[in-house]
C-alpha cells in the first residue's frame, strides 16, 4: 500500500479513536449530569439538549439549558454551561471553575427591570455571560472566590473576588447561616467594573428628563456625591468624580493590614469612614 495511503489511514484511525472516545466520555458525562439534575429536582427543573465532555481536558459543556425553579413559570435559558473543573473532599467542594454563556435576558425574565432598560435604549433582548472560579483550602480554612463575573454586550461587566479565612463551606455552615459566619475573618476583596454604555445611557437619560445637557447632568451627579460623601477620604471621592466625568472603568480594592473578624466589621457598618479605614478601601478609575 502507498505510504501516503497508509499515513491517511493512520490519521483517519487516530481521528476515529478521538471521536469515538469523545462519544464514550460524553455519554458518561451525560449520565453524571442526569444524576446531578435528579439530586436538585426538588429545587429546580433542569432541561438540556446536549452534553459534551472534552477528550482533551477542556471540561464539560452542556448546550441549550433551561432552568425552571419549582413552583415558578419563569425559566432561565442559556446557550451553554461549561464546567471546566470541579473537586471535592469529604462532601465539601474544594475547587470549581465554570461559566454560563448566552443567558437570555428577555423582557419576561427581566420583569420590573424591563422598563428601565427600555428607557435606556436597550430595546432588544440581551445576552449575558457569567463566570465563577472558587477554591477552598481545608488546611488553613480559607475560602477564595477568585472570580465572580457577570456582563452583557453593549452594557458592561462587573467582576468580584474575595477571600475569607476560618470558614468551612459545608452543610453545617449552611444549616447555621448566618451565625456560622461570626467566627470567619475577612482577608480581602476586589470589585472591578468596566462600562460599555450603561452609565453613559443613565446620565444621558437623566439629562433628557431634566432638560439639561449631559455636562450639567454630570455636574449634578458630582454635587450629589459630594453631599453624601463627607465622611469618605478625599482621594476616594476624587476618583469617583473622575469616573462620573469619564465612565470607562473603576476598581475598588479592600486590603486590610490583617484579617478582620466579621464581628468587628458588623460593628463598623454604621460609619462609612470607619469601614473605609478598617478595610483599607481604595477606589481607582
Amino acid at each position: 500500500m502507498d505510504k501516503k495511503v497508509l499515513a491517511g489511514v493512520g490519521i483517519g484511525g487516530a481521528i476515529a479513536l478521538v471521536v469515538g472516545g469523545q462519544a464514550v466520555v460524553g455519554h458518561l458525562a451525560a449520565k453524571e449530569l442526569d444524576k446531578a439534575i435528579e439530586d436538585v429536582s426538588d429545587i429546580a427543573i433542569i432541561e438540556y439538549q446536549k452534553v459534551d465532555h472534552s477528550f482533551f481536558g477542556n471540561g464539560t459543556t452542556v448546550k441549550d439549558v433551561v432552568i425552571t425553579p419549582v413552583g415558578s413559570t419563569d425559566s432561565i435559558r442559556a446557550k451553554e454551561v461549561v464546567l471546566y473543573d470541579f473537586k471535592e473532599e469529604n462532601d465539601v467542594p474544594t475547587y470549581m471553575n465554570f461559566a454560563v454563556n448566552g443567558i437570555a435576558m428577555s423582557s419576561e425574565a427581566m420583569a420590573e427591570s424591563t422598563e428601565i432598560f427600555s428607557e435606556l435604549g436597550y430595546d432588544k433582548d440581551l445576552d449575558a455571560d457569567f463566570a465563577a472560579e472558587y477554591e477552598y483550602n481545608a488546611d488553613d480554612k480559607t475560602v477564595n472566590l477568585k472570580k465572580f463575573k457577570l456582563g452583557a454586550d453593549d452594557v458592561g461587566a462587573m467582576e468580584l473576588s474575595f477571600q475569607f479565612a476560618n470558614l468551612t463551606p459545608d452543610q453545617t455552615m449552611v444549616d447555621n447561616f448566618p451565625f456560622s459566619l461570626f467566627g470567619a475573618e475577612f482577608v480581602g476583596a476586589k470589585i472591578q467594573y468596566s462600562d460599555d454604555s450603561f452609565i453613559d445611557k443613565i446620565l444621558e437619560s437623566t439629562a433628557e428628563e431634566q432638560g439639561i445637557t449631559l455636562k450639567e447632568a454630570k455636574e449634578e451627579a458630582i454635587k450629589g456625591l459630594e453631599a453624601d460623601s463627607a465622611d469618605l477620604p478625599a482621594d476616594f471621592v476624587k476618583e469617583m468624580k473622575n469616573f462620573i466625568n469619564d465612565p470607562e472603568s473603576f476598581t475598588i480594592t479592600f486590603d486590610p493590614d490583617s484579617p478582620v473578624p466579621l464581628s468587628s466589621l458588623m460593628g463598623a457598618v454604621e460609619s462609612p469612614e470607619a469601614v473605609v479605614e478598617l478595610l483599607n478601601i481604595t477606589f481607582d478609575s
